[in-house]
């Protein structure tokens, strides 16, 4: 864009910032870099849990493969770019964490004002261990839909009572009424 068109535009568009210090834009600008590397690291993230590989691989994989395309196809420094987006083991660890966390309340939040059917089963694991998954049924936007709950490790024996009580205990640390509960 020329000079002059430039000036015009921002004396017309953003005259609240026309007495403003380059610092001011400088800020604006990391703050802006900021929000774009941050959704950049949760969506790295999801894909890392999606594939199931170990949460090192965005620092040992991903930021080397980052980089290289960086100086290859944009022709531009790749540390500007890498240095700012945070991939860590804990890092990533702490997004999955949130994402799934996040997930968690929204399926709550829908089971506290619908009707839904529930499906458990329990499973032994190799170790002897016994696992209660639990599953919901549903209708969203006129797609039938099927989520996982949750999956908890017994403490005891594998009773209906003792089934009941752990879905009880899931569904009161949730504020979901077990009268939502159909056929």
């Amino acid at each position: 864009m020329k000079p002059s068109k430039l000036k015009l535009h921002f004396s017309r568009c953003h005259a609240d910032k026309d007495n403003k210090d380059v610092s001011y834009f400088r800020a604006l600008r990391e703050k802006l870099m900021k929000k774009g590397t941050l959704s950049t690291s949760y969506k790295i993230s999801l894909l890392i849990a999606k594939t199931g590989k170990p949460h090192t691989i965005g620092e040992e994989l991903l930021i080397p493969a980052i980089a290289e395309v960086v100086e290859t196809v944009l022709h531009q420094r790749a540390r500007d770019v890498t240095n700012k987006i945070p991939l860590s083991n804990d890092t990533v660890q702490r997004r999955i964490n949130a994402m799934a966390e996040d997930v968690e309340n929204t399926l709550c939040c829908f089971l506290r004002q619908n009707e839904f059917p529930l499906q458990v089963d329990e499973s032994t694991l190799p170790g002897n261990e016994a696992v209660l998954l639990a599953y919901v049924r549903f209708i969203r936007e006129e797609r039938f839909v099927e989520e996982l709950l949750f999956s908890k490790e017994f403490e005891t024996n594998t009773r209906g009572e003792s089934i009941f009580q752990v879905v009880q205990e899931f569904f009161s640390q949730k504020g979901i009424p077990l009268q939502n509960i159909i056929d």
